[in-house]
């Protein structure tokens, strides 16, 4: 994958901060000093999903925590690297409580980057947004056989928020890594984006405790799912 350190440098002082409180301030620079290092290898080696994958930001996201608990040969425990997780989240809170997802426009904004990258995965079907993420190009599937699969199959009811995903790198590479005990952490995390977006993430299962696909079943936090 083509390296990009922006959400190592936008989280960074969050990761500092709790290892510091933690461990000391000699020890967390000593760590995110590694670390640096780590997250540009990690990225670097990562399969290629595309440069312009509208979904890559999901991937570089959770190598920006992989790379501290790697760096410390993973001496930190996982519970300190959810809390890294969830201050960084709380660091950037305001950004996610832009979308409000009481409304229509906070849903369709919520969506938005899955729907664009079924429509950038699948580019030869215009006619839904369905068909875009069911209907994979022998072009795009054989150039990034390893990228996110995404469909609505399961969809609750017609316009409902939700999508799911069936394939995940992050959770291979996650396993490649050694590393997938993180998995469960980023999962929820999901609860916590959308939380700070007014909304509730209703989930039956997830791929990293051993189901078939997260589901993404998104209402506001002022509406009853149907």
């Amino acid at each position: 994958m083509k390296y990009n350190g922006f959400y190592y440098w936008m989280f960074k002082g969050s990761m500092k901060k709790v290892l510091a409180e933690k461990y000391g301030k000699a020890y967390a620079a000593e760590i995110m000093k590694k670390s640096r290092k780590v997250y540009r290898e990690l990225v670097e080696r990562a399969d290629d999903i595309g440069d312009d994958n509208p979904m890559a930001y999901n991937e570089l996201f959770a190598l920006a925590f992989v790379a501290p608990y790697m760096a410390s040969e993973k001496k930190i425990p996982p519970e300190t690297v959810q809390e890294m997780m969830r201050r960084s989240l709380y660091h950037i809170k305001w950004y996610f409580a832009r979308t409000d997802l009481n409304t229509p426009k906070g849903k369709a904004e919520n969506k938005k980057s899955v729907v664009k990258y079924a429509e950038w995965y699948t580019p030869e079907n215009k006619k839904s947004v369905v068909k875009y993420a069911e209907w994979y190009t022998p072009e795009k599937e054989a150039q990034y056989p390893t990228s996110f699969k995404v469909d609505f199959v399961g969809q609750p009811y017609e316009g409902a928020c939700y999508y799911r995903i069936t394939r995940c790198p992050v959770c291979a590479y996650a396993e490649k890594l050694g590393v997938a005990e993180l998995m469960p952490l980023f999962c929820e995390l999901d609860n916590v984006m959308i939380t700070l977006q007014h909304g509730v993430l209703h989930r039956e299962q997830t791929i990293a405790a051993g189901g078939e696909y997260y589901d993404y079943y998104i209402t506001g936090d002022k509406e009853k799912a149907p």
